[in-house]
């Protein structure tokens, strides 16, 4: 069964073309407006809160707010409106006088458990200023341990396109509409727990990414019969493991058979051998020669070739090509396996080239080795920035910029033929096709070396039992973050957060996807921070 996510990571000028689209289908812009705010007043009502202080803002996210205040009044909640000043669009007039039918409201008294803010909306730019900054510094002096602040759709003062803090007003819980904004996924420690609410938008031809969900996770891992045997299960050789770096092959062979692997096969330096062999006893252990000679590419079904690999760029590389010329099955490459592509740099910043042309022909090597089979790249930003850097000119230097995440491993992913992970949170994997899913899990628990590693094996377990690397990584990708969500919810702070303890969440989420059923608000968990308030 093949279920596609149904959550679209937009931009602000995507997310207005969804409305506008449903608009027309519908009698009126008003008619959307309030079933978005219905919905996000259903989901307070089901919470326990009873009473609601909301701010509301002179625009149409104002109008959102007006509509959620006069609901909630009629189903016998206390609430209290601060007004920014007068609306200024029809729908959010309208909104003020259905809202104030019951009478008017009194202002905020301090008390009001919940802090609504409905001030600013996806599409204001810059700083607050006037009434809405006054509305945003009475929530901040209202706000105490025991209230809890609720953003709709965006928090005010969030850029809803790159995350940029322009005053913004940090949350516990964002609910936004329709889509998930790709600035409430580059600043979870402002937006909160966030939840998508389906407002029942139109969503054909939608070109933006797509959130990873639970249920298609669930959806991409194939099924074993009973009757399965470890070859059935997949065989993973992983290829790395340099004399002292033992350690990254270890954990992408701990996340391999943490993720239902049947066979894992480590090809190490000799002088690993022995780590590995006693890490991870339930895998056998081979020994590569210098020029790898010793590797036998013919009994796994997939590969991850990188982890724990070093020495020499251009002798690396010539090592990854030859060993993709005789194994023809599905790969994953990251660390050494991607490091040795990148181009040498001069003392002045120009590109220099290595024996056997230059950055460009190494990359155009790799395409040519990686043609014909499922290929995952999984870079983290540094190691991105210097393949990427080669496609788009041999001279360019500019380093994407962490917004830029979304769509900058395109160029990558379609030079090459091959599905692009980028690493992070969140983490972005696009396929050669242009199609693009964003996994939101994750947090600071995964800023730890040999992280990477462990998403390798995963990764490398799900190719080995024949998933296609687009949906091999993006599954991948979920699982990783998911873990480290668990191990910081356990263990209580992402402080203490070991391998060990990620490694076990890795094992304890599998089971999550049994057991997963579906919901028709998708939600993100919060950063394990406190929000600067």
């Amino acid at each position: 069964m093949t279920l596609e996510p149904r959550v679209a990571v937009t931009t602000a000028e995507e997310s207005r073309a969804l409305d506008a689209r449903t608009i027309a289908t519908l009698p009126d812009s008003y008619t959307l407006m309030h079933r978005a705010a219905s919905i996000a007043a259903d989901w307070l009502d089901q919470q326990l809160w009873r009473s609601a202080a909301v701010y509301v803002g002179t625009g149409n996210n104002g109008g959102d707010g007006w509509v959620i205040a006069g609901l909630l009044r009629d189903r016998g909640w206390m609430i209290t409106v601060h007004a920014s000043g007068e609306p200024k669009s029809s729908d959010a007039r309208r909104a003020r006088r259905e809202a104030e039918r019951g009478g008017r409201f009194a202002s905020p008294t301090g008390s009001e458990v919940v802090l609504v803010d409905a001030v600013l909306g996806t599409g204001a730019v810059g700083a607050p200023r006037d009434g809405a900054l006054d509305a945003l510094d009475a929530i901040r002096a209202q706000r105490s341990a025991s209230s809890v602040v609720v953003a709709i759709d965006i928090p005010s003062a969030l850029d809803a396109d790159t995350g940029e803090d322009d005053g913004a007003l940090a949350a516990d819980v964002t609910l936004t509409f329709g889509s998930m904004k790709r600035g409430l996924l580059l600043r979870r420690e402002i937006a909160g727990a966030i939840h998508v609410l389906d407002i029942g938008l139109v969503a054909a031809d939608v070109t933006a990414p797509m959130l990873v969900s639970a249920d298609a996770v669930r959806a991409w891992i194939p099924e074993m019969r009973s009757d399965a045997y470890k070859g059935t299960r997949g065989r993973l050789a992983i290829v790395g493991g340099a004399s002292g770096m033992a350690g990254a092959v270890i954990l992408a062979a701990r996340g391999a058979e943490a993720s239902g692997v049947g066979m894992v096969r480590a090809d190490v330096a000799a002088a690993s051998q022995l780590a590995v062999q006693v890490a991870v006893p339930s895998a056998t252990v081979q020994t590569w020669h210098a020029d790898w000679s010793g590797v036998d590419t013919d009994w796994p079904h997939a590969m991850v070739i990188g982890p724990g690999l070093d020495g020499s760029r251009e002798e690396l590389r010539a090592q990854v090509l030859a060993l993709l010329g005789t194994f023809t099955g599905p790969v994953v490459l990251d660390a050494g396996a991607l490091t040795a592509f990148r181009a040498g740099r001069a003392a002045d910043g120009e590109d220099i080239e290595d024996a056997g042309g230059g950055p460009l022909a190494h990359l155009e090597a790799l395409r040519h080795a990686l043609r014909g089979r499922e290929v995952l790249l999984t870079p983290h930003i540094g190691e991105f920035n210097t393949l990427i850097n080669r496609v788009t000119t041999a001279r360019s230097h500019v380093a994407p910029s962490l917004a830029a995440r979304f769509d900058a491993p395109t160029a990558l992913a379609a030079f090459l033929g091959a599905t692009v992970l980028l690493k992070g949170v969140p983490t972005v994997i696009t396929a050669p096709d242009g199609r693009r899913l964003v996994s939101a899990a994750g947090n600071q628990a995964l800023a730890m070396g040999g992280t990477g590693d462990l998403l390798s094996g995963i990764a490398g377990a799900l190719l080995a039992q024949g998933v296609p690397a687009f949906h091999a990584g993006a599954a991948a990708a979920w699982v990783h973050g998911t873990a480290a969500e668990r191990a910081v919810q356990h263990h209580g702070s992402w402080r203490g957060v070991t391998m060990a303890l990620l490694l076990r969440q890795v094992s304890n989420v599998w089971p999550l996807l049994v057991a997963h059923t579906s919901s028709p608000v998708h939600t993100v968990a919060a950063l394990p921070a406190v929000p600067c308030r």
